[in-house]
């Protein structure tokens, strides 16, 4: 009987080491066996955006997770998501990172993992520009957001407001508000500062005293991921040798020192 037991012991450690040895692959060895970082955007300058003369993929986040994926020694690959799908895109693999201006809330910290935050943000309320509204109107205009977006919580959490229209992404936002469609929109402060007086955004402004709490960008990555230190000691290294202060210059992003000394 003891032989029988001791032959069973033995056979349960070794498929237990067969198990580890050939179980799932870390994140970081996926990657670098994919040849490729997979990063999930949506269409945000400055952080993600394409620029219209070369067709690349430019930005603030942009550049760093290009720089990112050349430190890995693999390819970076952009794709654009749905917002309100990111935690789903992440989770299922179809994306190894989300590095695209995202608040790191607690709720979504439920979910996945952040990096540490490397820059600094808030919502604002955009209007037209020959519009009349003061902040004391925001919650009874028709506001539009981006589905699942700290602008969507403000608007609904924080403003109350009666009427909120969610949309793809934070441009479209703006563009419901250049077309008529929506009143005011609910955005980043980094996107509006960005893109409003240009282009489409000539006729927008953003609405005097609405501005709302401040928020940490931070790259999201799936729960133990053990792409985060490698990600974590590569934002402090590019903080260190001054090439996100050559990024601020460039794309007018406020830095989250603090946690990046």
């Amino acid at each position: 009987m003891k032989r029988i037991l001791a032959l069973l012991l033995t056979v349960v450690m070794i498929v237990a080491s067969l198990v580890s040895c050939g179980g799932t692959k870390g994140d970081l060895d996926a990657v670098k066996a994919a040849d490729k970082l997979v990063v999930g955007v949506t269409v945000y300058p400055p952080m993600d955006y394409i620029d219209e003369e070369s067709g690349e993929w430019v930005g603030f986040d942009a550049e760093l997770a290009q720089m990112f994926a050349e430190s890995l020694g693999v390819n970076c690959q952009i794709v654009i998501i749905k917002w309100k799908n990111k935690v789903a895109e992440i989770n299922s693999k179809q994306i190894d990172l989300i590095w695209n201006g995202m608040t790191a809330s607690d709720e979504l910290g439920a979910e996945i993992d952040f990096s540490i935050p490397y820059a600094k943000n808030a919502q604002v309320v955009v209007v037209k520009t020959d519009s009349t509204y003061t902040a004391a109107d925001v919650a009874n205009l028709s506001l539009a957001v981006e589905d699942a977006s700290a602008g969507d919580s403000v608007a609904t959490d924080t403003i109350k407001a009666a009427t909120i229209n969610k949309v793809g992404s934070q441009v479209d936002a703006l563009n419901e508000v250049a077309s008529g469609n929506s009143q005011a929109a609910v955005i980043d402060l980094t996107m509006a500062e960005s893109m409003l007086g240009k282009g489409d955004y000539t006729g927008l402004k953003i609405l005097d005293g609405a501005k709302y709490g401040e928020e940490i960008f931070a790259v999201g990555l799936r729960k133990g991921s053990d792409l985060k230190a490698e990600l974590d000691a590569f934002l402090k290294a590019k903080y260190a040798d001054g090439t996100m202060a050559d990024l601020l210059k460039k794309y007018a992003v406020s830095l989250n020192e603090d946690a990046l000394k």
